[in-house]
């Protein structure tokens, strides 16, 4: 993922804002679960793309 594909994900928010920390969650614990809702969300906007041929 590119810095610009994250920029646009975030659209102007905090990552805290868009994947709100767990209570009493440790900050690896929150990092590695950020990272996987971040990508989800990244490979979600490609959705409609259509796939490279063969």
């Amino acid at each position: 993922m590119a810095r610009s594909e994250l920029a646009a994900i975030l659209d102007g928010r905090p990552v805290t804002e868009l994947v709100p920390p767990h209570a009493d969650e440790a900050g690896a614990a929150y990092a590695a679960r950020a990272t996987g809702e971040l990508m989800v969300r990244y490979l979600a906007r490609g959705e409609g793309d259509t796939p490279a041929s063969a």
